[in-house]
């Protein structure tokens, strides 16, 4: 079982988010081109719901979930807001949502949580087989970790986050209005993380913060063991694209969290 898990805020922005996600992944497993054509539908119309129709004032949290096995692709969007229920019956567009879910998904499931608001399961049956990530380190218990940006996502297996972090990167950086050249260096940036983050992880499963604004983007990846950034620069191999990345300007910074460590780096596109 392969699980994305999605953190983000109840704002338009959020859902080009969560479709570049959605992509990556189908890229990197090779879902059928219906499968993928129908969960982005049905995500995108649950999410969409969230963003017009869950909270009042001020937006509110989003969260987003798929757990893909081999028969089974599932996928969750939960709000923490007024859910389904309190909708009026002229807010017609929710309506129109539903029917939608409820025509694409082969199994729908509203579940209105005992803390407010509205988590909706959908699930699609595989018909051809979808590729496997195999855990590339040994697998241990990961240690808790607390990260905060425009999109925090935790995966399993590590192998995913090739398939995730560039698409969240380029999408933030494209919004914090990176220059043409600026922007191209963010895919080399998220491809090092990504293989060295398989080099260097010691659980199959790994958190994730991206956050970009004013021409600046923020990557946030862990936990690791501790000691793994001194390694860094040799892992996997990659030794000419990290001394790429080092003339590139990039910046990255260890952050201790107990017995292990946070891997901090900053690309920063300067007029």
């Amino acid at each position: 079982m392969s699980t994305v898990k999605l953190e983000l805020i109840s704002q338009p922005e959020s859902v080009t988010l969560v479709r570049s996600v959605l992509a990556g992944v189908a890229d990197l497993l090779g879902f059928d081109p219906e499968l993928l054509h129908n969960l982005k539908a049905v995500v995108n119309e649950a999410c969409n719901n969230v963003v017009l129709h869950a909270y009042d004032a001020e937006p509110g949290p989003l969260a987003v979930s798929l757990e893909i096995g081999q028969d089974e692709v599932e996928a969750t969007v939960r709000d923490w807001g007024r859910g389904i229920r309190s909708v009026a019956p002229s807010e017609d567009r929710i309506h129109v949502g539903l029917a939608i879910i409820s025509a694409l998904a082969d199994r729908v499931q509203f579940v209105h949580a005992a803390d407010g608001g509205t988590e909706v399961r959908m699930a699609f049956t595989v018909c051809r087989g979808i590729r496997t990530v195999e855990p590339e380190t040994a697998t241990q218990p990961a240690v808790p970790v607390s990260l905060s940006g425009d999109a925090v996502a935790s995966i399993s297996p590590v192998g995913l986050l090739a398939g995730v972090l560039g698409r969240l990167a380029t999408a933030l950086a494209a919004r914090a209005r990176f220059s043409l050249d600026r922007f191209c260096d963010v895919y080399l940036v998220a491809d090092v993380v990504a293989a060295h983050a398989g080099a260097a992880a010691s659980s199959d499963s790994l958190s994730f913060a991206v956050a970009g604004r004013d021409r600046k983007l923020e990557i946030a990846v862990g936990p690791f063991p501790s000691g793994s950034g001194p390694e860094l620069p040799q892992a996997a191999g990659f030794d000419q694209l990290s001394s790429a990345l080092s003339m590139l300007g990039v910046d990255l910074a260890l952050e201790p969290v107990g017995d292990a460590e946070i891997w901090r780096v900053v690309v920063a596109d300067h007029p």
